[in-house]
Order: structure tokens, then sequence, then C-alpha cells
């Protein structure tokens, strides 16, 4: 396979006939010819620019929606959520990537009907003719405008909406509030989260105490978070969140959230938390935007700016001297 194939602004086809993610590929080899998904009636942003009344469509299918990661996920479903609210009767398909985690796939199904059915890859081309729009988002890292575009602008474009056009409440994840979630009965406290899904985004461990101990102070109840650390007023809770579900329910019902993971950010957004982001890689411009309830931080630097997954060690020497000088 040529391998500038994984960096395709767009999904592939498998042997003609079966739609596949360069994701996916990267993680499985495949035996088969592999090729460029282009179709006269699958609509790529990325190669033409397109525009949709959808207040005018049927059915849509998304394809290679809508993201590899939870964060990415829960912002391309709040683009989904601007279409409902312009269409409630428009019928939604995902066609997710194959290969991707349990934890991020689970996100799609907490979407309260916004998405109507969701297939995963690899996916027969000819049932994809099924839906009145096709549209791949596929592999959006390698799309010119990722770092761009705040993340909700990115979506609504790639789908076809002007972005400009959408009240902002559809640009803060606002359909969380409507998925079921269990209690978690753990009364008053604030919550911690200091891992991110890559290191050179991830507050490091030297910090943790020092950041639990103001907390405390400032709050004045307790503090749970996803840290082994002791201290008198805190408890590590990470084993209490073994689903997306059980995750997405101790952030909603947390009286503030202080993150460096942009998936508890998006979840925080969708439930009105109060929350402090430090941002080492991406500026918070293109992030929290539209989050009115975020103090975002931005500690990061040339080197670093725009890094999305790195374990580099120069990288993340460099991130760590800034944390330094962040949490003196």
């Amino acid at each position: 396979m040529n391998n500038s194939l994984l960096t395709y602004t767009g999904s592939l086809l498998l042997d003609g006939r079966y739609i596949v993610s360069p994701y996916g590929v990267s993680k499985e080899q495949l035996c088969g010819d592999i090729s460029p998904l282009r179709m006269p009636m699958i609509h790529n942003n990325a190669i033409t620019n397109i525009s949709f009344d959808y207040s005018k469509i049927k059915s849509l299918s998304v394809i290679n929606g809508l993201g590899v990661t939870l964060g990415d996920s829960i912002i391309g479903i709040s683009a989904l959520h601007a279409i409902k609210n312009i269409n409630p009767n428009i019928v939604i398909r995902v066609i997710r990537p194959e290969n991707c985690p349990n934890y991020v796939n689970e996100i799609y199904t907490l979407t309260n009907n916004i998405i109507n059915e969701i297939h995963f890859m690899p996916f027969d081309i000819t049932k994809a003719a099924e839906s009145e729009l096709i549209i791949d988002i596929g592999n959006q890292l390698y799309w010119e405008d990722f770092n761009k575009w705040e993340m909700h602008d990115f979506f609504l474009r790639n789908l076809g909406l002007e972005h400009n056009f959408i009240p902002v409440e559809f640009k803060s994840n606002s359909w969380l509030k409507n998925s079921t979630l269990d209690n978690n009965n753990l009364g008053e406290y604030v919550l911690f989260c200091p891992h991110a899904s890559t290191k050179i985004r991830s507050i490091p461990q030297q910090y943790h105490r020092k950041i639990i101990s103001e907390l405390s102070d400032k709050f004045k109840v307790k503090v749970l978070g996803f840290s082994d650390v002791h201290h008198k007023n805190y408890t590590n809770i990470t084993e209490l969140s073994k689903s997306t579900a059980c995750f997405a329910s101790i952030i909603k019902y947390a009286k503030y959230l202080y993150t460096c993971d942009s998936a508890a950010l998006h979840i925080g957004a969708g439930f009105n938390i109060p929350t402090t982001c430090i941002f080492t890689t991406v500026k918070p411009e293109f992030r929290s935007l539209y989050y009115t309830h975020c103090e975002s931080v931005y500690i990061g630097n040339d080197k670093t700016e725009g890094i999305h997954n790195s374990e580099d060690v120069i990288l993340v020497n460099s991130i760590s001297k800034e944390f330094e000088i962040y949490y003196a």
C-alpha cells in the first residue's frame, strides 16, 4: 500500500467496493487494492467546496465521522445536533472508522436520537447510496483547515453549513444535556483531570498535589480526580470511571473542573461546568472559543504549537519547563 494514503484527506476504498479509513488501515494490514474514495455521489469539502440547505434533505450519511478521538467526536456530534435542529426529521447515519477504541465509540450511543444509525467500516459502498446526501469527512487531522478553524466551525463548514449562522448554543456541546446519565451520588466535589491522551498535553505528576491543595483551599469541598496523590481532602476515583458514560456523569455533577484533557473540557462545556483548562500544544481559540464558563490557559511555545500527538523527549521537556514557570 502507498503510505501517502494514510494522510489522505478523506476515506479509502478497498477493492473498489468497501469503504475503509486511513486510521483503520494504519492499525490493521489489509489485503487488497486500496485507493482514495472519490465518487461523484460522495461529497468531500477538502476536495470541492460544499454547501447544503438541510431543511430540504431527507437523509444524510457521514462517512468516517466524526473522528477517532473522544474530544473530536463530541464536537462532531454537536454539528449533527445543529443539523437536526434545522431539520428534526432528517435521518442521520454515521459510518464509523474501524478499530477505534470502545470508549470513543460509546459516546455515539449517548446522542439521544441525533444519530439514527451507526455503522462501522469496512462498509459496502453500494449501501451508501441509500442516503440522499453523502459526505466524507474522514482523516480530518490532515485537512488544511483543521489547524485554522475553531473545531465546531470546522465540522460545520465541512458538513456544508455556514458556521456563522449557527447559534452559539450548538457550539458548546449542549446535546449532552439530553443524554441519559446516572447520578454518581458522590456529593459535592471539584474534579481534577490531569491526564490527556498524550504526554505532551498532560500535566506532569510533580504538580498534581499543589493543584489539588489549591483547589481544596479555594472551593472548601472535597477534590476527586484521576491521579495517585496523597492529600487529606483528595480521593483518586479512577476505578469509578469504567466507561465513557461514567466519565461524563462524574464531570456532569462536578462543582468545578480543572483539566488539560480536551475530552473532559468538551463534556464540561456541555453541562456548563466552570472549568480551568491548560493547553500546551493547541491554542484555546481552536477548542474553547465558545465555552463561556471556561478559563483557558495556554502555556505552549513555538516548538509545541500545533503538535497533536507526541512522546518526543525534547518536546515534552520543553513543555515541562513551561509548566515549571507556570506553577512556580
